[in-house]
């Protein structure tokens, strides 16, 4: 690698970013206001037979924690914090150019590596298609859910869950973040989304093309908005008005496959079930988080952090009971307060609040850390419904991978020392063969 390409590899990835892009005012712009309609609205519009059990106290620990992770957000999004852990933030180091050493050497070898374990988690996966060659039209007919016919493989197939990293390091190439030219239309784009898409339909999970698809557009969102016009950035600007619509749109499309052969005679059109069952899901999660709060004593007295076996056993309990197992999501704040407990809610989203910030100002400048943005972006996106970072196994494969980048990372500088190539911190210029 040149002097001139070291250099170019290591231009941060600062420009013009939409203001939901930091977690604090998605935090209070977004998952606030989403939280308060869903809140007001009429629970009997949804096609839940659940018991209502959400009410004001319900709704007070969710603007609450919210609110605590949007504080946790703007620390660790502010230069004061982020000063500590990536000296560029640091006003007196600005102009010394502190290199990205490791970024610029990250090549797109560890794309294939993730592509060729995805691929193979995937064909694992989808093992039945290639014993019963009639099953992908039967599912599509809606006569058979893929997901009560097959078993996944613990421990193998979860590695399917790395298109959450793959997705963010091509999106971050593609942006010119990190080395590598690559097109955006290529074999490689195909197979990954192509391969997502078919699992969406086939195993009627719609997370998964989310988890490949939004990666991907977040990191790639730098090259974007140096190309957009006035109009463009404008758009950007009022996008959260534009997803819900979007959402309900894709949405409709994956469940008229799933359920609507089902539930044609009990709704006027699609449209009309497309928009109460996403309400459904939502409202529902919430009314499940309030659930386990209450039985778990959070409002009555002082409560500590609680076992997986524990918490369990009142969600099972619930869902023997006053709940509807059709809609099961956990919920998100809710469900980390049942968790943790009321005593240490409070410094425990604050915390987590702190790591969400971080990982923006990463992505602001260009660092290895900034591959936990997207996922940062996809809990905020979820934080009403699932729980992404606690108690979530989906995250696990892809936090693997970026902690063993991230180890990569930081032994960059010594083994670069140890062959002896020169660099200049002040000059911004090295020479590696």
């Amino acid at each position: 690698m040149t002097a001139y390409e070291l250099k170019k590899n290591m231009a941060p990835a600062n420009g013009w970013m939409p203001w939901w892009y930091r977690p604090s005012l998605m935090l209070v712009g977004v998952s606030l206001p989403t939280l308060l309609i869903l809140s007001f609205s009429d629970p009997t519009l949804t096609l839940s037979e659940a018991q209502l059990i959400y009410s004001t106290p319900g709704l007070i620990v969710g603007i609450v924690g919210i609110l605590l992770l949007a504080l946790g957000a703007a620390f660790g999004e502010s230069r004061l914090f982020s000063s500590l852990i990536f000296p560029e933030c640091n006003p007196s180091l600005q102009n010394r150019g502190t290199p990205r050493i490791a970024e610029a050497f990250l090549s797109e070898r560890t794309d294939w590596i993730l592509m060729a374990v995805f691929v193979v988690a995937h064909l694992l996966f989808f093992r039945g298609f290639f014993i019963n060659p009639g099953l992908a039209m039967a599912v599509l007919g809606g006569n058979v859910e893929l997901k009560h016919s097959f078993k996944t493989i613990p421990g193998v197939t979860t590695w399917t869950q790395v298109s959450l990293v793959l997705g963010a390091l091509r999106g971050l190439r593609w942006a010119g973040v990190l080395p590598g030219r690559i097109k955006l239309i290529s074999t490689f784009h195909l197979v990954f989304f192509g391969t997502l898409f078919i699992r969406a339909i086939l195993w009627s999970e719609r997370l998964a093309l989310v988890e490949g698809a939004v990666p991907f557009i977040i990191c790639a969102m730098p090259r974007i908005t140096r190309t957009a016009g006035p109009q463009l950035k404008m758009l950007f600007r009022f996008l959260p008005l534009i997803v819900p619509v979007l959402l309900l749109i894709v949405f409709t499309a994956f469940e008229s496959l799933r359920s609507w052969q089902y539930y044609s005679g009990h709704h006027a059109n699609i449209l009309q079930f497309g928009w109460q069952r996403l309400f459904t899901y939502y409202f529902e999660a919430m009314n499940t988080g309030a659930a386990t709060l209450n039985v778990s004593g959070f409002y009555e007295t002082t409560t500590m952090p609680i076992t997986k076996g524990a918490y369990e056993m009142i969600y099972d309990g619930l869902y023997q009971g006053t709940l509807d197992p059709e809609y099961n999501n956990t919920s998100g704040i809710w469900y980390v307060g049942t968790k943790v407990g009321n005593l240490l809610f409070a410094p425990f989203m604050i915390l987590l609040g702190i790591f969400f910030g971080t990982t923006w100002r990463a992505f602001v400048l260009g660092r290895v850390w900034c591959l936990f943005f997207p996922i940062v972006f996809l809990s905020l996106m979820e934080i009403i419904r699932i729980p992404y970072w606690i108690g979530s196994n989906r995250v696990l494969p892809a936090t693997v991978v970026i902690i063993a980048i991230l180890a990569w990372a930081a032994t960059v500088p010594f083994r670069l020392k140890r062959r002896h190539i020169p660099f200049s911190a002040n000059t911004n210029t090295a020479t590696a063969s």
